[in-house]
């Protein structure tokens, strides 16, 4: 007898092969896994030209980022001397706008040593000390003090064996400070 396939009798039993189904079986290599590895080999060996194109890019970008360095070097050095000049210009001015008041100090030490117990005269020359204690402003200390150039101006010699040398012996104007800066060198007489 002779065996033969028997049809189901529904036709929506029949399973449906399914395209590939004997190849999935199969263990198969990725299509492309040949063409990967062989990019990667190319990758890992760049050709001469490559390689001298590499070369010159690299040398092209350590020369921008020279410039680069450079130039963010020049406007850091620029920005910190506008802030150092700008204090300085501010210092300046407010130094000369002091060194302006200073001969109507002078004019008030010579009329109190002119009228002494005129209260009007006192109370003024109080105010002015007061106001200069304010701004940080002091009076130099000359009188028997070493001769020192950076506050004094000497305009006289006198010989005097009493005093030592280089001692201040007379102030002629007074010299005025703020911090360390100098105001108004002193005017003075200097011994030996």
């Amino acid at each position: 007898m002779q065996t033969t396939e028997k049809e189901p009798e529904n036709k929506d039993e029949r399973i449906p092969e399914t395209p590939g189904a004997a190849e999935q079986s199969e263990p198969q290599e990725k299509p492309d896994a040949k063409p990967e590895k062989e990019k990667k080999e190319k990758e890992k060996k760049p050709s001469h030209r490559e390689q001298k194109e590499m070369e010159a890019l690299r040398a092209k970008l350590d020369e921008k980022n020279d410039q680069y360095l450079r130039l963010y070097a020049e406007y850091e050095n620029f920005r910190k001397r506008s802030e150092k000049e700008k204090a300085e210009s501010y210092t300046a001015a407010y130094a000369d706008a002091l060194t302006a008041f200073l001969p109507l100090l002078d004019s008030m030490a010579q009329a109190l040593q002119f009228a002494p117990d005129d209260k009007g005269i006192q109370a003024l020359v109080k105010q002015q000390n007061d106001i200069l204690a304010k701004l940080g402003i002091t009076e130099m200390q000359s009188d028997g003090a070493t001769f020192d150039p950076n506050f004094h101006n000497a305009i006289m010699h006198e010989e005097n064996p009493d005093v030592g040398e280089n001692v201040v012996v007379q102030t002629f104007q007074k010299g005025y400070m703020r911090g360390d800066k100098v105001l108004r060198h002193a005017m003075v007489k200097v011994a030996n």
